[in-house]
């Protein structure tokens, strides 16, 4: 019987933009040497804003909780991303079946406005044949009460209730799936996705640290602009001022 596994992992707004370019392969570069764009036909969009990530998360926070009273911190997580694995295990061609209903679930569990955007990826099992089909599952962790609040909806409770539950679901819809082993349920993964999972942390990492260098290099770039335009300027004013003096002591 193939294992059911996944992982769960909570953002902050500034993360928001890098992931959502990676799970809708809008970066042309990669660190995660698994993933080949010219397989990336074979992934497949389920749910997506029409707006970008971040906007429709934005607009989600001010209409559902700042709206209501609540409070947004700055240590606010805004996201939550839940990982699901297609068991090798399983018939390839089931595999929308079975993230379709993964879907259904974490609406029904979490409320259906609350799951943001959910897209699978097969173009790292295509490319090397090494990696598992996945599903990205994004969550905005609104509370019933209107509160923005990951501690609340997204804690070891709803990890354990996902991984007692899930299974059985998938189950009655003809998967042959069990609950996952206990020595990785603390994060919700499996020893295989757990190496998927830091390959993907490790590529956003580096697409934060890129657009550091690039945004510090233009700041870099404007700096010097103005310190030469400082230096002309002082050159200008110190000649206006000689020739202010001089025109002074030719007129006496």
């Amino acid at each position: 019987m193939a294992k059911f596994s996944f992982h769960c992992q909570c953002y902050k707004k500034e993360n928001i933009n890098g992931i959502d370019r990676h799970n809708r392969r809008k970066n042309k570069h990669y660190g995660n040497q698994d993933i080949d764009t010219a397989c990336s036909k074979f992934n497949r969009v389920f749910i997506t804003p029409d707006t970008t990530l971040y906007q429709a998360c934005k607009k989600q926070i001010e209409e559902r909780v700042l709206s209501h009273g609540s409070r947004v911190t700055r240590s606010s997580n805004w996201l939550a991303e839940c990982i699901f694995s297609y068991p090798e295990e399983l018939p390839a061609d089931r595999a929308d079946e079975y993230f379709t209903l993964v879907i259904e679930y974490m609406q029904n569990k979490l409320g259906k406005d609350n799951v943001i955007q959910a897209i699978s990826h097969a173009d790292e099992a295509y490319s090397r044949g090494t990696g598992l089909q996945h599903l990205h599952l994004d969550v905005i962790p609104i509370t019933a009460d209107y509160r923005l609040s990951s501690k609340s909806l997204i804690n070891r409770d709803f990890i354990l209730s996902v991984h007692n539950e899930l299974p059985k679901y998938l189950q009655r819809h003809g998967f042959n799936v069990e609950r996952g082993s206990a020595e990785h349920e603390a994060a919700g993964l499996s020893t295989k996705e757990y190496k998927k999972a830091m390959d993907k942390e490790a590529s956003l990492i580096d697409q934060r640290l890129n657009a550091l260098s690039d945004e510090y290099n233009r700041l870099a770039e404007a700096y010097n602009a103005l310190v030469i335009q400082k230096k002309h300027l002082e050159q200008r004013n110190m000649k206006l001022a000689y020739d202010l003096i001089n025109h002074r002591h030719i007129s006496r």
